[in-house]
């Protein structure tokens, strides 16, 4: 063993483990990050399906827009269903419900 300072294979050892921090730790949270934001505009779109439904029922409103967190969440009312069409990651969702 070398005294002086770590040896050859603690070095490896070392390296390793940075190796599979990085490579797939790192990874897997990004994954995992992104499914959770895609859930959370989900959520945020059923609201906004709930609140254009008071809307539509109480004042007869048939087109909306709310934004959240600089997301935009436009709003219809056609043929019986209310449809939310948002964008998460420059990918455009639509969520609809019948009335």
């Amino acid at each position: 063993m070398n005294e002086k300072g770590q040896s050859w294979p603690e070095a490896m050892l070392s390296l390793v483990i940075v190796m599979v921090i990085f490579g797939s730790l790192l990874p897997l949270a990004t994954t995992l990050t992104s499914s959770v934001a895609g859930k959370k505009s989900a959520m945020i779109a059923a609201q906004t399906t709930y609140q254009a439904a008071i809307l539509f029922k109480s004042s007869g409103q048939a087109t909306g827009r709310r934004s959240h967190e600089e997301l935009h969440y436009d709003w219809t009312v056609q043929d019986g269903r209310i449809c939310v069409v948002y964008e998460v990651q420059q990918v455009a969702n639509r969520k609809c419900v019948s009335i």
